[in-house]
């Protein structure tokens, strides 16, 4: 079975913007939404992003490494 060409016109939101725990640095500091495809014919949940200040960062990932 094949899949279908993706729409030519379509656009990427991002919805339900949250704050969550980053389990990895133990604070409220990741952002989460929800990624959702806008096409003619509809509505398509894409998933789920999430990024954390702290983590992401470059400056805090390297003095970490340091310690």
């Amino acid at each position: 079975m094949s899949r279908p060409d993706p729409p030519d016109d379509f656009t990427v939101q991002i919805g339900g913007v949250r704050a969550e725990w980053c389990a990895t640095c133990k604070a409220w500091t990741k952002t989460t939404g929800d990624a959702q495809l806008l096409t003619p014919d509809g509505v398509t949940a894409l998933g789920t992003w999430g990024v954390c200040q702290i983590c992401e960062d470059p400056e805090v990932r390297q003095e970490g490494r340091r310690a």
